[in-house]
């Protein structure tokens, strides 16, 4: 394969596709869909656009194999997060390429994703490749903002969906040093459990020169710092036991023995400070609240009527929501209304003892000796949850080299990608896809 033409070609399409305004809300993806369904006619991949809902479309491509064995599915998402265009350098839909990275929206979230899929598909069906497996390609709508349109609907309404028996889709990454060496293949296997509140203080309204003791946005502030200051208690579970062992030969001597034994390891004061500071480590052991939205009075000289905040939980699985729940309102205080927002399931992760698992891990040991392979529990939600809940085997795995401050960019400003992952991450899910499908 000449694989310095194949990222061309992955990066034309991926400016192409950053161009196409699909922000949730309102979404839009059926731009999206229509864009890659042009790519597959193209070469004669047959695909199908469903649109549940008024501009929710989703494309559902198959590249088919002798049925031998069951599919495989590849999953990536159409809409993209809004953005604050004062903070980018470039303009974040206009799919700018500078000093080897293509800026935009939804370059690291998810459309690259979607196109070394796409490069994927298409590089197997040129070579002829004889498949054991269906390979499912499913660009889907409304991921951001739930999966309602997307995901949630096709697996209600799309029974083959169901036959599927490995799934790979967005989550983890190969984890690079600062210096640019690898350090680990992060493969998600489970996810953390969503577990949204909203919050509502009420008081009295009144004239902003006359204060009194009853104004809502000072009950609200009062206690959000009672809450965002709880040091939620460590909870480790196998996935994550697994992880920091796995990690712990490539430590220092004064920290790997807290790595083979992370529990013992949070223990200690000063090695629980070090490890938590790491904003992935600390969301990997404990529950963790985010304050995201707050609300409160609409004019300078009002006090208003009442005000709210809004946290994102997120909660290891396994973890009891009702004490969970107690628990909060109890460091609110009783001034303090809490309503649940959103919630998803407690699910196990994926097991893996699987043909999939090894697959990734035999391009490891090829690609980054020495580098090794973990599973990672998922601070963040991904249209997984909704295929583990069917019972279908699902790693949250996409295969580009990243460092963890280029990963911070996720959901940011300046979201971007090297365009080498193009080559490197197709070239990965070739290789993977050929060691499982054929």
């Amino acid at each position: 394969m000449d694989w310095n033409n194949i990222r061309d070609e992955a990066t034309r399409y991926l400016q192409d596709y950053t161009r196409i305004n699909t922000v949730n809300p309102p979404g839009n993806e059926i731009e999206g869909a229509t864009f890659l369904k042009k790519i597959l006619d193209a070469e004669s991949i047959p695909s199908q656009i469903y649109e549940p809902s008024p501009g929710r479309g989703s494309l559902l491509a198959t590249l088919k194999g002798n049925g031998s064995k069951r599919p495989i599915l590849l999953l990536n998402h159409i809409d993209v997060v809004p953005v604050e265009k004062e903070g980018w350098e470039c303009p974040p839909l206009d799919g700018v390429i500078k000093e080897g990275y293509l800026y935009g929206r939804g370059t690291l979230d998810c459309k690259s994703l979607g196109i070394i899929e796409l490069m994927a598909l298409l590089v197997l069906k040129r070579e002829g490749i004889p498949l054991q497996r269906d390979l499912i390609f499913f660009a889907t709508a409304d991921e951001e903002t739930g999966g309602k349109w997307g995901v949630q609907w096709a697996m209600e309404n799309l029974p083959p969906l169901r036959e599927i028996e490995y799934a790979l889709n967005e989550g983890g990454h190969i984890i690079l040093n600062e210096d640019g060496t690898p350090d680990r293949y992060a493969i998600s296997n489970g996810q953390k459990v969503i577990f949204q509140l909203k919050l509502k203080a009420r008081g009295t309204s009144g004239h902003g020169s006359m204060p009194h003791s009853d104004n809502p946005n000072v009950k609200l502030v009062q206690a959000l710092n009672l809450i965002t200051r709880w040091e939620t208690p460590f909870h480790i579970i196998p996935t994550v036991k697994d992880y920091f062992k796995k990690m712990a030969f490539k430590q220092p001597p004064d920290k790997r023995g807290f790595f083979e034994d992370i529990e013992k390891g949070l223990n200690d004061p000063s090695f629980s400070t070090w490890l938590t500071s790491n904003p992935i480590y600390n969301a990997m052991v404990r529950n963790t609240i985010s304050l995201t939205v707050l609300q409160g009075g609409t004019k300078a000289n009002v006090i208003p009527l009442e005000s709210t905040a809004t946290l994102d939980c997120r909660l290891i699985p396994g973890t009891n929501k009702e004490k969970f729940l107690e628990e909060v309102k109890k460091r609110l205080g009783n001034e303090m209304e809490v309503e649940i927002l959103s919630e998803s399931e407690s699910l196990p992760p994926s097991p893996l003892d699987t043909e999939l698992y090894r697959a990734i891990e035999t391009f490891a040991a090829e690609n980054d000796p020495d580098c090794p392979i973990v599973p990672y529990l998922l601070a963040g939600a991904t249209d997984s949850r909704f295929l583990r809940e069917k019972g279908i085997i699902t790693y949250d795995f996409c295969p580009f080299r990243l460092t963890e401050k280029e990963l911070m960019r996720v959901h940011a400003n300046n979201e971007r990608i090297d365009l080498e992952n193009l080559k490197f991450g197709t070239k990965a899910l070739v290789e993977i896809l050929k060691a499982v499908a054929v």
